[in-house]
Parts: C-alpha cells; structure tokens; sequence
C-alpha cells in the first residue's frame, strides 16, 4: 500500500516531467522559424543604414557579395574555424538541446553575485535565431522567445545544418558576413587554407565586431584571439605545443577597402559600437547624406592647405560634427580626411580623446556666473603661482602677455589663460568643473580624480571626444537644456535642465562678440559670419590640436584639426587651423535655414560701468567722467556697486589693489591706472625649496648643481630677504632673485618680508652623488 508521501512525490515527479515536456516540446512548437531560415533567399545579413532622407549610407554585405560568397557547406569548413567558434561562443553546443541550463545558470549566479550580468547564455541556436529574425529591442521578453525559437529549431533541424546557417550568417566586420566573406576579406585566401590562429582570430570578431575591428584595434582582437586559443586548450580540443605554435604565429591582415555603399564610414561606426554595449538596431540614422559630403570636402579643402606648411605631405587630419539644436540629432560626423586614402584615416578624430585647449573655458565661466559673478566682475590677469605635488604651477597667456584688470567678457572672448585658472579657482577648483563635464554633460574620456589635471583643466589639461564637447556646447545653445546627441531615428531623451538660462544667454553673447574678441582675433577672423554666431577656439600645447566651437539656436558644431600622430602643427592655432572648416560649415548650414538669434532675457538689465574697477557709473556720482567705460548686461541681484571719486585718485586714476602693484608700474601710466603697493599682513609663502625637499650634488652639472633658485609666492610684490645659518645666499638685488649655494648636509632657510618683518622658513636636505 501506498504511503501519502509517496503519492506526493510521485506527483511532483509527475508535475515536472510533463512541465519539461511542456517546455521542451509543446510551447516551442507554438513559435514560428524565422523567415529567415525557412526561406533562405529572404535572409538578408546585416543592416542597410540610411540617412534622414532613407539614402543608403552602408550595406553590411551588399546581394552581389552573397553571390560572390557563396554559402558554404559544412564539409568546406575547416575544423579549425567550428572547434575556435565552438570554443568562442557555445562549447557544450553538441550536448544541449537548444538551451544551455548550464550556462544560463552560470549567467544568473553571476548576475546575482556582481549585480549585473557579465556572462551571456545564448547558445550557438539562439544566436542564430537572432541573426536571422528582424531587429527586436533587447530585453527578456525577447531573450525568452529567442530561446523558445532555438528549441523549435533544435526539434526542426539537425545539429550540423544549424551550425552551418550560423557560420553563414555570422557578422565579421567591415561589411563581411559569413566565414567564407571573412577568410577572403580579411586574409585573402578561402576557407580551406585557414590556420588554427587565423580560424581563432576570425572566431573572435563576431562577439563585438566594431570593438575588434582589427583595422582600428588590431591588439583587442589579437587578445580576443589568444582568449579563444586558451579555451580550445581547455577543451583539451588543441595541445600545449598546437597552442604555443598558434599564438607565435604572425597574422597578415589584405588591406581593408569599401565594399558597396560606403558612407559616413565613422559614423556609422559610432552607430555600430551604440549597438554592440547594447543598443537597439535601427536602421534610420540622423544623417544629412549631402550635408556629410559639404563636410567632408570642406575637411579635404583645408587640410590639403596646411599640408601645404609641412612639405605637401597628406599628414594633416581633421573631424566635424553637427547637431541639430532642436532635437540633439547628429546631422554629420567626418572622423578623417579620407577613411582608406591618408594616413590613420580610419582613426575616429570624433570620438578619440585629444586635449581641447581653451575649448572648455566657457563651462568655467557658466559655472562662475552661476555662483554670483558678473560681467563686472574683475579678474586679475596677473601673474600668479600655484603649489602642486609636482611643483608651481605658473599659467600665462598664449602671447606670454599680462592685461591686469580684466572682465570675464574680454578674458574669455580673447581666450585669456591666466583669468580662466584663477576663477576656476576661485568657484572651486578642478573638481566642480570636472563634476560638471562628467556627470552632467556625460564626457566619458576623462580620469575620474580632478586632481590629475589640477587648474590646467580649464585649459584643456584633460582629453575629451568631439562629438562629446559638440554636444555640450549645444547645450549652452539650449540655453541650458541638455539632450544626449542621437545617430538614429529611434527614440528622443527628454531635455533636462542643467544651467541658468540667463547665464548661458550671457555666455552666448559674449562668445557672438566680435568687437570683443577683436583684440586677439583681429576683426576679420573666421569665427565672423554675416550673421551672429557664438564661436570658442581651442589650441593644446605645441599647436597639436586645434579646435573651434560653436553655435546658433538653430546648429552646433564642433571641429578639431591636428595630426594624429600628435606632432605640432607649426604655429597653426585654433582660428586658422580649424577656423576655416567651421566657418564655411555654418555657412552652409544657414544658406537654407533663415539664421536666428536669442531674444534678450526680461530679467536682464544693462548698465554702464568702468571695465578697470568693476563699478557703475552713475551720474551727478563722479566728479570727472574715468577715461574708459562699456556696458554690460546684469541680472539684477548681480548688479555692482556705483563708482565714487575715491575709487580714483587726484589724476583721475583708477585705484588697484596690491595684487595689481607690479604690472601697474609698467602699465599704470599709460593706461591711467595706479596700485597700492602691497604690505603683506601673512608671512611669504615659500615655493622653493618645498619642505622636505632633496637635492643632489652632481659634478657633471654646471657649478656642481650648487646654485638652488629660492622663490615665494607673489615674490614680484614682495621684497624679500633670504637668510639661512648653514648655507650661503646669493642674491641679485636688481632683479629680486635669489639663489641658496648648497652644502652637503640639512638646512633651513628662512624669507623675511621686509616691510612687514614677518618670516617663513623651509627645510632642505643636499646629498652628493
């Protein structure tokens, strides 16, 4: 007699044979084959971008190619390539039925134990199903009826003509699809004269076939290559001694060239890569095909100009993007002068990092007038030094010239190094720009810790993409709505609100002023359009990238211009460099499109004021008109304080503070300007030597290396006189320096301010080599 808990289980055993059954046999007959696989000639591998206006801008493997490349049979498909593939992608594929429960719940312990998936489990048959089907989003929904298809198709076919259609259909990159198509367009022989490391490389470029491209990132897909050589010796599918020969051996790539429609190479690419992190396959990009094409004549047109300066060379690359204001939409995206014809023309200059010089100056001032500066506000363009771990840190301007007292609109219209740092610094250093460009404008190149680049970030200490940096200023040209940059037509982000629209129309009309600007750009330069544009150059050191930026409410667009192998570009800057693309690109742009500009704020007001102290003029407040006066746009919380007669002396010259005493002797009188000179209320700061500081006596130095430079912060205010008990001073009194004669042995030195009588001493330790 049966027990109940027999019963029970057998029951439960009962239960779960039938919902196996269920599983494996009933519901996967209730999905239907991809078309794809049940009518051959219908499958079309890959996708055929389109532009906006449904131009065709790629195919992935063109009808004509599909006769060329035949499909191949299984017998013609070396061991090799299936055992590396198998290895690669799905080695259990001849012990399951479809499904890999193995795999699957490898994928999900994971999952659960990283908190995000980093396995996938889709056997050699689901891939095949989602190769072969129109494009879906990715999701569960999906990855289930993947998986129920695969069944249905592991009930349907056998094992051997499943991994043939895979093998078949499998996309390698650059336009080739299928085995056959991948061993001739990347090794130029066919399959049968395949390798074991060439099989194994090929294996490896399905997984992301734009990360591997092996054009632009022959290293990840060499490593790709020797992690699949690793998994056949696991297998135990390939000996020690096999395995050692194949990764020694030397792969020879043919060269790559365009197959079929070959647009927008770069940008499609961008396309590609959105898709392999994940993204959904759409097939309707933002393109403008004619737009590229202006683009892309214009990068040839001036390149080809300033190769002229290094010898005629075809060395000189350059990159554009525009985007549509209104809905973030990428209108055109050249990453090259010429993908296949010059050198590294298929490096991506849109998306590779560079330093964009003074590109990033905007975002400091935005932040500054945010936090209560004004366009009254007075920077000191001065110099100035800064203590670092590796030493001072002393910014100067691109002339190596100092201006004094300067507003934030003629520091930033005429790209003034030494203001941007300091107001950087004072708003908060590095870390609150840095936040911004990382966490609200989503740069994606930059080193998570700020103080890798110090201050220098304002001018482009950091590397940053272009498409990237367009896509920010387009926010400023929203006024301070941001939107991700879109390549297809799928899907639109909501704006959200990242800045001030009154600041951001502030710093719009400071980067449309032409007369402003004319001090360094002349008034004639190519940001001057016949219509208002907002424009920022950028120039890194050495002259190796140039960039211009800008907008109106209608595009932005953003070009960089520089050599890819990071050599100087010979004096060229941002103006005349890149000046001209981005000149005659929204030119083009507004030949169809009425250009437009902001409506003033309502809660802006102007008022007059004097540029040297930062105050209003005021009438029946003054005695006498000061020499110099502009106008300014304020909000009226922000407005400042009205000039008085005592912020002028008895000439009518304007009163500076002691920071302002050294450049004012020179300046001063020309300029009706006078500063007080400085009494020091805080011991001198010294700079050098650091605490802790080791030197080395070294014979083969001039002098022994016995001169060491002594130096404080602000020294060319200060008059300063050095003293050290152990050690001899050498000081020049006309120009101020001072040097310490070292000594073996450990030392103090000591700066004493010699009109405030206050001290500062340091410690240094010499040895000798």
């Amino acid at each position: 007699m049966k027990t109940p808990r027999l019963s029970r289980i057998g029951r439960l055993l009962g239960l779960s044979v039938a919902a196996w059954l269920l599983g494996m046999f009933v519901v996967p007959a209730c999905f239907p084959l991809p078309e794809g696989l049940t009518h051959p000639e219908a499958f079309a591998p890959g996708v055929t971008y389109l532009d906006r206006e449904g131009r065709p801008l790629r195919r992935l493997l063109a009808d004509e190619d599909l006769r060329i490349d035949e499909p191949a049979a299984l017998e013609e498909i070396p061991r090799s390539l299936i055992d590396a593939t198998l290895a690669a992608e799905d080695s259990r594929y001849f012990s399951h039925g479809g499904i890999d429960f193995l795999g699957l719940a490898r994928a999900v312990r994971d999952a659960i134990l990283r908190r995000e998936f980093v396995s996938g489990a889709s056997t050699v048959t689901q891939q095949l199903v989602k190769i072969s089907s129109p494009p879906r989003p990715r999701n569960l929904r999906t990855k289930v009826i993947e998986m129920f298809t695969a069944r249905k198709l592991e009930m349907s076919w056998d094992k051997e003509a499943i991994l043939t259609a895979y093998l078949n259909r499998l996309p390698y990159g650059n336009q080739l699809t299928g085995c056959r198509a991948a061993a001739r367009g990347y090794f130029g022989k066919p399959l049968g004269d395949l390798s074991l490391a060439e099989s194994a490389f090929l294996a490896g470029l399905p997984n992301k076939p734009t990360r591997f491209n092996p054009y632009r990132n022959f290293e990840g897909a060499r490593d790709r290559q020797h992690y699949i050589l690793g998994r056949l010796r696991e297998e135990e599918w390939i000996s020690e001694p096999v395995f050692t020969a194949a990764v020694a051996e030397t792969l020879r790539l043919v060269e790559a060239g365009p197959v079929g429609e070959f647009e927008a190479p770069h940008f499609i690419e961008l396309v590609q890569l959105a898709e392999d992190d994940g993204g959904d396959v759409c097939a309707e990009t933002t393109l403008d095909l004619e737009l590229q094409h202006f683009v892309e004549e214009c990068i040839d047109l001036q390149v080809r100009a300033l190769d002229q300066q290094v010898g005629g060379r075809l060395s000189t690359q350059a990159a554009v993007v525009v985007i549509e204001n209104a809905s973030g939409d990428v209108l055109a995206l050249a990453g090259s002068r010429d993908f296949f014809g010059s050198p590294g023309g298929q490096v991506n200059g849109a998306w590779t990092p560079r330093s964009p010089g003074s590109a990033l100056k905007p975002f400091t001032y935005l932040l500054a007038l945010e936090r209560g500066k004004s366009g009254a506000t007075v920077l000191a363009d001065v110099p100035v030094e800064y203590p670092t771990p590796t030493g001072a840190y002393r910014p100067v301007n691109y002339d190596r010239r100092f201006r004094g007292p300067v507003t934030p609109r003629r520091a930033l219209a005429n790209s003034l190094n030494v203001p941007a740092v300091r107001l950087l610094d004072e708003i908060g250093g590095p870390e609150r720009l840095h936040a911004t460009l990382v966490d609200s404008l989503g740069f994606t190149g930059l080193d998570p810790d700020p103080a890798r680049y110090g201050l220098g970030l304002t001018l482009g200490t950091a590397e940053v993409r272009l498409v990237e940096l367009t896509n920010a200023y387009a926010c400023l040209a929203r006024l301070g709505a941001y939107r991700p940059f879109r390549l297809t037509q799928q899907g639109r982000a909501a704006d959200v609100t990242l800045f001030d629209r009154d600041a951001c129309w502030l710093i719009a009309d400071i980067l449309s002023d032409n007369l402003a600007r004319a001090e360094s750009f002349g008034l004639n330069s190519p940001l001057r359009l016949p219509f208002r544009v907002a424009a920022k150059t950028g120039t890194s050191t050495d002259y190796r990238d140039n960039w211009t930026m800008g907008f109106t409410p209608t595009y932005t667009v953003g070009v960089w211009v520089g050599h890819f192998g990071n050599t100087p570009l010979q004096d060229v800057s941002g103006v005349s460099g890149a000046g001209p693309i981005f000149h005659a690109v929204m030119a083009e742009l507004h030949r169809k499109v009425e250009p437009t500009w902001y409506a003033r704020p309502e809660t802006l007001v102007e008022a007059e004021i004097d540029p040297v102290i930062g105050k209003r003029i005021v009438e029946g407040r003054l005695t006498r008109a000061p020499g110099h006066t502009t106008r300014e746009w304020f909000r009226p919380e922000c407005l400042p304080p009205a000039a008085t007669d005592d912020d002028y002396d008895e000439a009518g010259r304007a009163k500076l503070p002691p920071i302002y005493a050294a450049w004012a002797r020179d300046a001063g009188e020309r300029l009706a300007i006078v500063a007080t000179e400085p009494v020091s209320r805080v011991a001198p700061r010294i700079l050098s030597p650091m605490p802790g500081t080791v030197a080395y006596l070294d014979a083969d130095l001039p002098g022994g290396g016995k001169r060491f430079p002594l130096k404080v912060d602000g020294g060319e205010n200060a008059r300063i006189e050095w003293r050290s008990e152990t050690l001899k001073v050498d000081a020049d009194p006309e120009s101020g320096r001072a040097w310490l004669i070292l000594e073996p042995g450990s030392h103090e030195v000591r700066a004493i301010d010699a009109k405030s009588g206050l001290v500062s001493s340091s410690r240094i330790s010499v040895e000798a080599l």
